[in-house]
């Protein structure tokens, strides 16, 4: 299977439902007309399913502090605009 094929409607979600890090709905998009809206809890479920590991508290702040520097320069490159 190609990528294409993989990622067109809901194949990614049929092939992987062990992966899916929320519930799944349906969209008016052409590109994605599937999406996942899931709670921060789902997604530490998929990651510790995948390592078979507990995350320790450290790479949970860690991870974190990454997102909320992403948040920071995307609205910093707004102001910009």
């Amino acid at each position: 299977m190609n990528t294409l094929e993989l990622l067109k409607d809901n194949t990614w979600f049929n092939k992987y439902p062990e992966k899916i890090a929320g519930v799944e709905y349906e969209t008016s998009g052409f590109m994605f007309p599937i999406m996942v809206r899931g709670l921060k809890e789902d997604v530490l479920r998929v990651i510790h399913a995948e390592n078979k590991e507990d995350v320790s508290d450290i790479e949970l702040e860690l991870a974190e502090a990454e997102a909320q520097a992403i948040k920071i320069k995307l609205n910093l490159a707004k102001l910009k605009l």
